[in-house]
């Protein structure tokens, strides 16, 4: 997991093995760049939200690859709605960019609440 308010990638791409998974939370806007792009062929690409993640998370450098389908990218909700598959081989690369939805943070704290008031 990169979590940094890094602007320029933090590793090299030839570096991620085969099975490797990484989740991106920096790059949250503009400008702000954790992954280098050269991963992005050799991987299967998630985000939280597309539209969000072209334009402030890390799929901004490569908006104009995603926009002719040279890359493709999975919103995480396909994936959790049983519409699209996660990962298919145990030896896949797969990278997920979470530029951050506010209504994830209020479902994850609604949950949270109630988890721990259940338990008094």
């Amino acid at each position: 997991m990169t979590a940094t308010p890094a602007r320029e990638p933090l590793f090299d791409a030839a570096w991620v093995g085969p099975g490797t998974h990484i989740v991106s939370i920096g790059s949250d806007a503009p400008g702000k760049r954790e992954l280098p792009s050269e991963l992005f062929p050799k991987a299967r690409l998630f985000c939280d939200l597309l539209s969000q993640s072209v334009q402030i998370g890390e799929f901004q450098y490569v908006r104009d690859e995603i926009d002719v389908g040279v890359l493709v990218v999975t919103q995480i909700g396909d994936v959790i709605e049983r519409r699209a598959l996660g990962r298919r081989f145990d030896n896949e690369i797969t990278v997920f960019d979470s530029s951050g939805i506010s209504l994830q943070d209020l479902y994850m704290a609604d949950a949270l609440i109630r988890a721990k008031a259940s338990h008094r």
